[in-house]
């Protein structure tokens, strides 16, 4: 009896490791690159940014201390102000502005009693708004609407810009030692009238070329103010992650007010778990991804366009848990949050607040990202990248813009594209196109 129960529980033991070994096998076993590692969850606050504000500098309304004070009052820690063509050195420092950019209407800096009342928050329980300097919003006077913000940089002052040119920017913006993030690009393709531009070749060619060759860009936003012409940037950062994270490295995201009125405070915001509210700190989140990007709006399906009434969902913790292959998401409890939503290759693949990846391995390619929805609006996280063996390498349609590059007539037209005329003309054309219902 003893050797029989010996022979039995043996071969138990067998085909149950047997069993596991198969059941590994199938497994894949994924590195997951935590854009928010460098978080401590437990002793971070979160701080409310807006780092796209415009004041009278460039073609904003209200003078510079009040769209400043107006940001304060409304709760925000930190504040970049990008005018169009002008830097800004610190809110208590004098600016150059462009002349018929603001109409020629006199610019001062704040006094330095309300500047230092606002940075060190004395009249708000010393929770002081961070002044992020070096800010600026190049490319000032192109018709074609290819804006990118700079910061921490001396690039910008005065320049009027390239048509149809993002890559400029970045790239001048780099050598001055400066950062910067692509300006709400649906303008520009037109994806607000045509979606479907999001998804062709062209675009996800020219803006991954960018991200791989300007080091410093750190991405894009996907909500610029109530979203009416990013309504489908979030489908073409989809896109560019496919492409650009093989590269060997990811691709940030935005959201910002654009403001030019102080009623157009509070719109789209980024939310920044910081151990400390200084432009130091600020500046190595922005560098890492350890941020969130969110907005009031979403205006993804046109016939359902949703504006938020109330506070968005904010991330108390992530637990990213690499022997188990799985990423765990806590929100803040006293906000409401009303789904959680798991993105890869632009689908939604999951609606539960831990994601374990075994369980959607047909489904998965170099990335997964969440975004949060609630009666206030919505929270996007950035992408978390998975490293694994066998992930499948989505190269970027060069092909699709080659022969811009490769042959002289190529040549040619860029040189024209980048011109005035073209732009001032093919904004034309586009508009009447549209009137008229024949641009596509």
């Amino acid at each position: 009896m003893k050797k029989l129960l010996s022979i039995i529980m043996s071969a138990v033991m067998i085909f149950s490791i047997a069993g596991v070994a198969v059941y590994a096998e199938g497994q894949t076993d994924y590195t997951i690159v935590n854009p928010y590692q460098s978080v401590n969850w437990a002793t971070y606050d979160t701080y409310k940014a807006n780092l796209h504000t415009h004041c009278n500098a460039s073609d904003g309304d209200p003078t510079l201390t009040e769209m400043v004070e107006a940001y304060y009052d409304a709760g925000y820690d930190i504040l970049a102000m990008t005018d169009h063509g002008v830097i800004n050195y610190g809110w208590n420092k004098d600016r150059e502005t462009n002349g018929i950019f603001n109409g020629w209407r006199e610019v001062y800096p704040m006094d330095e009693e309300t500047y230092q009342r606002i940075t060190t928050g004395s009249d708000r329980g010393g929770r002081g708004m961070t002044d992020i300097t070096g800010g600026i919003e190049c490319n000032m006077a192109v018709i074609s609407k290819t804006h990118v913000n700079g910061y921490f940089t001396t690039y910008g002052q005065g320049e009027w810009g390239i048509e149809n040119d993002y890559k400029t920017a970045t790239v001048e913006i780099e050598k001055a030692g400066g950062y910067s993030v692509l300006n709400h690009v649906g303008d520009w393709v037109n994806s607000n009238a045509f979606p479907e531009r999001s998804h062709w070749d062209s675009y996800i060619a020219y803006f991954a070329d960018i991200f791989t060759t300007s080091k410093t860009c750190l991405g894009m936003e996907i909500v610029n103010n109530t979203d009416n012409v990013t309504r489908a940037d979030r489908a073409l950062w989809d896109e560019l992650l496919q492409v650009v994270i093989p590269t060997g490295r990811n691709i940030w995201v935005f959201a910002d007010d654009d403001s030019e009125q102080l009623y157009e405070v509070g719109r789209s915001f980024e939310l920044f778990p910081l151990a400390v509210n200084d432009e130091e700190h600020v500046k190595e989140a922005m560098i890492n991804g350890s941020f969130f990007a969110a907005s009031r709006f979403d205006k993804t399906d046109k016939n359902n366009e949703f504006e938020g009434n109330g506070l968005v969902p904010i991330v108390k913790s992530i637990k990213v848990d690499q022997k188990a292959n799985t990423i765990s998401v806590e929100v803040d409890k006293s906000r409401d949050c009303q789904k959680i939503e798991w993105i890869a290759d632009g689908k939604v693949i999951s609606e539960d607040y831990t994601i374990d990846l075994n369980d959607f391995e047909d489904e998965l390619g170099c990335y997964v990202r969440f975004q949060l929805h609630g009666e206030g609006g919505v929270t996007y996280s950035q992408a978390f990248e998975l490293q694994y063996e066998g992930r499948p390498e989505k190269p970027i349609p060069t092909e699709a813009n080659a022969w811009i590059h490769d042959t002289c007539y190529g040549k040619v037209f860029n040189i024209i594209y980048r011109s005035i005329p073209w732009a001032l003309g093919a904004l034309i054309v586009e508009k009447v196109g549209i009137l008229l219902g024949l641009t596509k």
